[in-house]
């Protein structure tokens, strides 16, 4: 049956599929993609490009520095729980290999390259916090699939181990986070709308390497004086002496020596050329805009300083709050038991992103204080400093502040008035 079937294949097969000249199917099946530029294009390769590895490393790290805590409500309060295993989880340790820095910051640049972060969450089986998460393993997102069973309609995460061990894990004993999505089960990788632009640049670093390898910074022509011709042999010779003197790095800025009244003419460095250096910044701002990551972080320079701090938080805004609600809602959803649900979850902490220089947060922190949001010493916590005792826990208000219902009888005591109620 085996053969039969093998047979059917390789009769559909065209003569041109082979290993040296596969079908787009075939490619697209290991996650590899040809582009018009000639180049192929794998998540492999495209994290070993620098600005996909910037917006990366920026995306990861960010959300890797970023607390992320765990809260419980409590009557009509909430209070900060650290004594939580989740907690221990996401703020200190995420398994014995791993800090909770090096986890979120994986899993983030999972999810930035490969679409799919993925983490199997291994539970406790005895003891006081038995049926609560242990420890968080992430799984390799090029051998991690999501499967739904079409007879009762469950999802699995079929993965495979770094042992070559195959494994199929229930959805609740997996964190998923997940890029943009077309099913809602999986995310899109962002290296797949980009593919055709990175396979641009990965070409342009090629011909800067063949370019910079022949050690000369110029290209043109041997003109001769008028009415001069050489024979096929001599211009062989006069070739060849030319691109020994011109060639690799040791000849580089070496004197060449023209006969016979030979002139070199410059026909331009396409280095030089405004089309090439256009191009080369419009692949960045391609890929800033996918990720969106604002450009000054990628390099491009012509951004106004005076913008950057506006461009920061409507970073912080518009791409790292979507990815920490992705985060928080799915954490809350699988590390905490259904009981715990109702009392438990997990927040990030982004003041300090969205706080600014120490002037505005001397504004915001004065303002959150006469407002009685904020109290001394939660001020002091947020500064990451020691909290002055239990007169810091006091809430103020400002006395120029009076209720509408109480305005009538504010404006009467003013002006020396009686009330209805006889002035009390």
């Amino acid at each position: 049956m085996r053969k039969g079937v093998f047979r059917r294949w390789r009769e559909r097969r065209s003569s041109d599929d082979s290993l040296l000249n596969p079908k787009q199917w075939l490619l697209d099946l290991f996650g590899v993609s040809n582009t018009s530029s000639g180049e192929r294009i794998t998540n492999d390769k495209a994290l070993l490009n620098s600005n996909v590895y910037t917006c990366a490393s920026i995306l990861g790290g960010d959300i890797g520095k970023l607390p992320l805590q765990v809260f419980k409500r409590r009557g009509n309060g909430i209070e900060k729980d650290s004594s939580h295993p989740v907690s221990r989880l996401l703020g200190v340790r995420s398994n014995p290999y791993m800090s909770a820095y090096i986890f979120k910051e994986l899993m983030q640049v999972h999810v930035t390259v490969w679409g799919n972060g993925y983490a199997n969450i291994e539970w406790e089986t005895s003891g006081p916090n038995n049926g609560r998460p242990k420890a968080l393993w992430p799984l390799d997102p090029s051998k991690t699939d999501v499967q739904v069973d079409n007879v009762t309609g469950e999802i699995w995460y079929v993965t495979t181990l770094p042992n070559r061990e195959m494994r199929k894990i229930k959805h609740s004993d997996v964190l998923h986070f997940k890029a943009i999505s077309k099913s809602g089960l999986k995310g899109i990788t962002p290296i797949s709308v980009i593919r055709e632009e990175l396979g641009v640049q990965q070409a342009q670093r090629k011909f800067l390497g063949s370019f910079y390898s022949n050690g000369t910074a110029t290209r043109g022509i041997l003109k001769l004086p008028a009415g001069t011709t050489l024979d096929k042999p001599a211009k062989d010779k006069a070739r060849d002496e030319w691109q020994k003197a011109n060639s690799g790095l040791n000849n580089a800025h070496r004197i060449a020596i023209l006969d016979a009244g030979m002139e070199y003419q410059n026909l331009g460095m396409p280095l030089n050329d405004a089309q090439f250096i256009e191009t080369s910044k419009f692949g960045i701002a391609e890929v800033a805009k996918i990720y969106k990551v604002p450009g000054y972080k990628l390099g491009l320079t012509d951004v106004k300083f005076s913008n950057m701090e506006n461009q920061s938080l409507e970073y912080v805004k518009s791409t790292l709050q979507p990815i920490m609600t992705n985060w928080e809602q799915e954490c809350d959803y699988k590390l905490f038991t259904e009981a715990e649900r109702s009392k438990f979850y997990t927040k990030f902490n982004a003041t300090g992103e969205l706080r600014g220089d120490s002037a505005s947060r001397a504004a915001y922190y004065k303002e959150m204080i006469a407002m009685g949001v904020y109290t001394i010493n939660e001020v002091r916590e947020l500064e990451e400093r020691d909290n002055i005792g239990e007169m810091g826990d006091r809430h103020f208000v400002s006395l120029n502040y009076v209720s509408l219902e109480k305005m009538d009888q504010y404006q009467s005591l003013k002006a020396g008035l009686k009330t209805e109620k006889g002035g009390e």
